[in-house]
Parts: structure tokens; sequence; C-alpha cells
């Protein structure tokens, strides 16, 4: 008998109708259901990278083209910072610049903190990002700026599942973001 909804054959039993399977068939559904179970374990690792690599692109991809593209960031707006830089670092360079605008003086956050520049003509990125664990990253990200070869390291966080950047790493005698602010006395 023909089972209209498996469109295989189906014998009849005492118990009922009951299709007919073949072993390659069984053999299939098993493939499938342990290639379920193994996929999201093997895939934690690159899951973790392609997050952190998307944010990464989310704020280093508008850095391509001409400069009014990337608008300034709002260093008086504690929301957009913590968009960006885990909580502690946000608080860092907000309080620098609330304390440097009431001192009617220059923030120590002197240019973009993403590129390490005031001013910028880049054409594009080279991102690598490199899993620590399921919560932290590392990323090197390379660029030339108006000529200029620069390469950052970027220590990022996940955050209530947000990757933010906890620090960056300028290179040479330039050190930190984090380096810079407790250089002037400004980290707490």
């Amino acid at each position: 008998m023909r089972d209209p909804m498996l469109g295989n054959d189906a014998v009849a039993s005492s118990a009922g109708m009951k299709p007919r399977h073949s072993a390659a068939f069984l053999l299939i559904v098993v493939f499938i259901l342990a290639f379920r179970m193994i996929a999201p374990a093997a895939d934690n690792g690159t899951a973790t990278a392609q997050s952190a690599d998307a944010f990464l692109h989310s704020i280093y991809d508008r850095y391509t083209g001409p400069q009014d593209k990337a608008p300034p960031i709002d260093y008086a707006n504690t929301r957009e910072l913590q968009r960006y830089f885990e909580v502690s670092l946000a608080d860092i360079i907000h309080a620098d610049f609330i304390r440097a605008q009431k001192a009617d003086d220059v923030p120590t956050l002197d240019g973009d903190p993403f590129i390490d520049a005031q001013d910028w003509e880049i054409k594009s990125f080279q991102i690598h990002v490199t899993p620590v664990d399921a919560n932290h990253a590392t990323a090197s990200v390379k660029f030339t700026n108006a000529g200029t070869p620069k390469s950052l390291q970027v220590q990022l966080v996940r955050v209530a599942g947000d990757w933010k950047i906890h620090d960056i790493d300028y290179g040479g005698s330039e050190g930190t973001l984090r380096g810079m602010f407790k250089a002037a006395g400004s980290a707490h």
C-alpha cells in the first residue's frame, strides 16, 4: 500500500499501518541528528570571532572614504560611549571630557580613539580577531592613514552579549588608551 504523506510503501501489521524504511533512509536520519548535535559545539570559537569581527567592522568600516562619513563621538554622551567601550573605560573617557570642559582645557583624548588620529584618509582595514574565550577576544586592526601604516591591538570583552572595547594598544611609545588616561591622572 502507498502512503500518500511519506510517498513510500507501507505494509500492514497487526498494530496498524507502519511505513517500511530502508537502511539508507535511517542512516541519513542518524547522520543529520548527529551533525546537529556536533555542529554547535564545533562552532563556538568561530561564532565568537564572527561576532567580535562584526562589532569591529561596524566601527571601522565607516572610516573608509570621506572623513565626514564617520561623525565624531560625542564624549559628553555616556550612552554613546558605552555603545563602543566597556563601562569603566566609557566612564573614564566621559569624566575626563567633563573635567576638561569645566576647566576650559583640552581633554586627554584629543583625537579619534579608534584610529589614533584627528584626521584620516583611509582606504581599507585589515581586521583579524582571535578569540581568547567565550567572553574575551583580541583583534589586530591594520590600515594606512594618509600614507602612514598603523597597527592597533584591540582588547574586546563581551558584556551582556555585546562586544565592547576594553582597551586599545596603539603600539610603540604611544601605549594604550587606558594608559593614556592613567598617565594624565584621569583614570579612576
